[in-house]
């Protein structure tokens, strides 16, 4: 799949027609067109589209990892919920030097992966007990 019919996938999986998504973006509405069949776009048309849409860069050029694209705050504070309910589980103290080191392993999984399941939420915590 080429890249501008990762962004003929967006488009449509959002309702968006083709001329709000060209100004939006800052391309003329013919070069959209191009794009969505098969022309390659330039790095400023796919870095304003990922940037105005929230998809994910790596997702755009490659098609490797998932389309949404969340904030690496967003992933950070997501690491750390993980990790606090899996520390203190037990009703137990949790070490501040705990806490750091399995945020920081499922952040790691989080930017690799985009998304972690609950299963493999359980197979990492489980392999770091």
């Amino acid at each position: 799949m080429s890249i501008g019919a990762r962004f003929l996938e967006i488009r449509k999986a959002r309702g968006l027609n083709q001329v709000d998504v060209a100004a939006a973006i800052g391309i003329s509405h013919g070069a959209l067109v191009n794009y969505e069949k098969g022309r390659e776009p330039p790095a400023s048309a796919v870095i304003a589209f990922s940037k105005t849409y929230g998809v994910n860069p790596t997702w755009l050029l490659l098609g490797e990892g998932r389309p949404e694209q969340n904030s690496l705050d967003d992933l950070h504070s997501r690491s750390i919920h993980i990790a606090w309910a899996y520390l203190t589980r037990g009703g137990d103290e949790v070490e501040r030097d705990n806490l750091i080191k399995l945020s920081s392993a499922l952040f790691q999984y989080l930017i690799e992966h985009g998304d972690i399941s609950d299963a493999m939420t359980d197979k990492l915590l489980s392999l770091s007990a």
